[in-house]
């Protein structure tokens, strides 16, 4: 995400195509830009919430202060934000649904947890149907 620009579109597809190929590769890209998007909104929150002055009241004021809070967002989170990005890699890596970069070779050949648990529920609910079924 380092030099990215609010408005470039242009890198969620790259970032789309890595994280096809590499999910493990694309997940702290993708966390940086939740985070930076959730900085997005906490900022606009709080611009909303301030007190509101007749001298620099405008829509263009609004623009330049939206467009301002959305880079601003971005830089911060580049630069470590508050966090956040970082716990949902870690949290995302513990409970096994992204492996870390020792496990990126292991993940490639077996299935995903999610997969696993996606077939064991499918079987314990046609299970619970034909039981139910038969009653």
């Amino acid at each position: 995400m380092s030099g990215a620009i609010y408005n470039d579109f242009t890198q969620f597809t790259t970032l789309r195509a890595e994280a096809a190929k590499n999910p493990n590769a694309a997940l702290e890209e993708v966390a940086a830009q939740f985070e930076s998007i959730f900085l997005q909104q906490m900022l606009k929150s709080m611009r909303d919430a301030t007190v509101k002055s007749d001298l620099f009241d405008s829509s263009q004021m609004d623009t330049y202060q939206g467009m301002a809070d959305q880079q601003l967002a971005l830089k911060l989170a580049e630069g470590g934000g508050i966090g956040l990005a970082r716990m949902m890699v870690e949290q995302m890596q513990s409970k096994g649904y992204v492996g870390d970069e020792a496990q990126t070779q292991e993940a490639e050949t077996n299935e995903s947890p999610i997969e696993n648990d996606i077939q064991g529920f499918r079987l314990r609910a046609a299970d619970a149907y034909e039981n139910g079924s038969k009653d």
